[in-house]
């Protein structure tokens, strides 16, 4: 089975990553970098999601061409790793939060393969939007590990770059949301649309604006992730090697897309 790894700051210093071969997968949504690597007996893909030089701010990233990549080459589960922001003061920068279901507030994303006029007309079935049988790795991972997590939460997806108001984070948080971030939308509607299964974890990078005694910043950002990154870097590899290589969710089933 072929594994990706979806991420940017310390998840790209994976050992198995040193000697990986830097291609570029181009399909009919654009061009795509990843790296190519062996990780036990699991041929790994690691996409960085804002380009090679983590340039590309959230809303530029072209989400379409990296999930068509990944299809197009023939990868069948992806784990996405993303920071967000805490919208609860209990939900400390540290924390690890698997991913259990999204609200999407994103507003010029392209968010869907399925928009050609000319069809096919796809509705895509989110009830269960992270694949079970990969979010139930991420958790054994975590516990096996041995490190502080949430086995599920909420995610806000939001436009950025800038950071959220408080009444903006009070009404988040009213909705029985955890968790807020800009990049794991429209990332893991793409996935679902192109049969992959798909599961995501978050780092807590800091508490969301209201929340926080200190004014927000990306250079608290980069400083939790890169704290977080052995941590992130053991339950990968954790996590990779437990993906059965038979698949029983649903994940891949009634998808019409044709890369």
């Amino acid at each position: 089975m072929r594994i990706a790894i979806i991420g940017g700051t310390g998840v790209d210093e994976m050992e198995c990553l040193a000697g990986g071969a830097p291609s570029r997968v181009t399909t009919r949504f654009g061009d795509c970098d990843i790296v190519e690597a062996r990780l036990g007996d699991r041929d790994l893909i690691f996409v960085p999601r804002h380009g090679v030089a983590h340039a590309t701010p959230p809303a530029q990233i072209n989400y379409r061409a990296q999930i068509a990549a990944l299809k197009k080459i023939g990868v069948q589960a992806a784990i996405g790793v993303c920071a967000a922001g805490s919208l609860r003061t209990d939900l400390r920068p540290g924390t690890l939060v698997i991913l259990s279901d999204f609200v999407d507030l994103t507003k010029h994303r392209t968010d869907t393969f399925f928009d050609d006029a000319a069809g096919p007309v796809v509705h895509t079935d989110l009830t269960h939007p992270y694949c079970p049988e990969m979010t139930a790795a991420l958790v054994r991972s975590c516990t096996n590990v041995g490190v502080d997590f949430e086995s599920s939460g909420v995610y806000v997806g939001v436009e950025g770059p800038r950071y959220e108001t408080p009444a903006e984070i009070r009404l988040y948080a009213s909705w029985g949301a955890d968790v807020i971030g800009m990049t794991n939308i429209p990332e893991v509607v793409l996935a679902r649309e192109a049969g992959l299964c798909y599961a995501a974890i978050a780092v807590v990078t800091n508490l969301a604006g209201g929340l926080s005694p200190t004014e927000l910043s990306h250079d608290e950002v980069r400083s939790a992730m890169t704290s977080s990154s052995q941590r992130l870097k053991d339950i990968l590899a954790h996590a990779v090697g437990l993906v059965g290589a038979e698949r029983s969710c649903l994940c891949g089933s009634n998808t019409g897309l044709v890369i």
